[in-house]
């Protein structure tokens, strides 16, 4: 690791926060209004949020995201329930001995699950909710292999595809690979990757309709990790292939915010009734938690 890499990482490393905005009707969408602001959700000392995606159970709305946690330097799943004024508590659900994110949380049957990314572990996994929000249990080991952001669609045969990114020593995020399921084991679609793009390939967030489009967000990575938002409009997806093209791009410095801050990044949107969520990256600053939670795992790296 080349010295200043190795400050970067000790003493300010990457940090994520998350932004909430309730609209007045569900049309609204961050496609057609950037004008209302959102509300920036504050992190804690110990955890920061990204990967934000929206749950609505009794009437009340939860955010469910990657916790980072500072000290251990890894991501843990969590949540914390909000209002269109108030946010709660961040609570942690799950913790795996590998950094976890990305946590696609969907409903089946009136039992949540959650697809995390589990790249770290080599392998993509469900957890099944036993006691909704906070009680989750690993329930099916989905494939061996490395795949990041992984994205579940279901389409109008009932047949569930998994849109996801599998990820080789270079480490470019500039693929989409597509799976679907079939008797209850995930199979490959053979003219994977269906698409190769750094700038608009990685996952960002649920599907969802807008304009009578089925709209796929993805991440621009093509200059640096998590630097832009793009809307794609999805043209078909089968067991044969998936198509797509774009739809229109948004840069973080579009989005009014409650802060005045000099956000640098953005890479997740997700959209419930007339709620929507994004995830936002801040400038490199210091926490004197995370330094030393950087320098517990260099000691146990090397020893």
């Amino acid at each position: 690791m080349k010295f200043a890499k190795l400050i970067k990482y000790l003493l300010f490393p990457d940090i994520w926060c998350s932004a909430v905005r309730f609209n007045k009707d569900d049309n609204t969408s961050i496609l057609n209004d950037t004008v209302n602001q959102f509300t920036v959700v504050k992190d804690t000392y110990r955890y920061w949020t990204a990967d934000p995606f929206l749950v609505k159970e009794n009437g009340k709305y939860y955010l469910f995201f990657e916790a980072y946690d500072r000290l251990k330097r890894k991501g843990l799943l969590g949540y914390r329930e909000i209002t269109d004024n108030s946010f709660g508590d961040i609570k942690i659900i799950y913790e795996s001995n590998k950094h976890l994110s990305y946590p696609f949380i969907y409903k089946n049957d009136d039992t949540y699950y959650i697809v995390p990314e589990s790249n770290k572990q080599g392998e993509l996994f469900r957890l099944k909710c036993t006691g909704f929000p906070d009680k989750w249990e690993k329930e099916t080991l989905l494939l061996k292999d490395n795949l990041v952001d992984t994205t579940i669609y279901t389409d109008s045969d009932g047949v569930n595809y998994y849109i996801s990114e599998r990820v080789d020593e270079r480490n470019i995020f500039d693929r989409v690979d597509l799976f679907y399921e079939e008797n209850g084991e995930l199979k490959e679609c053979e003219s994977n990757p269906v698409k190769v793009d750094a700038s608009n390939a990685r996952g960002a967030g649920k599907l969802f309709e807008f304009e009578d489009k089925l709209i796929r967000p993805s991440q621009d990575c093509d200059k640096a990790y998590g630097e832009k938002l793009n809307f794609n409009q999805v043209l078909s997806i089968s067991k044969n292939g998936f198509k797509e093209k774009p739809y229109r791009t948004i840069c973080v410095n579009e989005i009014k915010l409650d802060k005045n801050y000099n956000f640098v990044g953005i890479h997740t949107y997700n959209r419930l009734d007339n709620v929507e969520v994004i995830d936002l990256k801040i400038p490199n600053k210091f926490n004197f938690l995370s330094s030393i939670g950087a320098v517990i795992k260099l000691v146990k790296r090397f020893f």
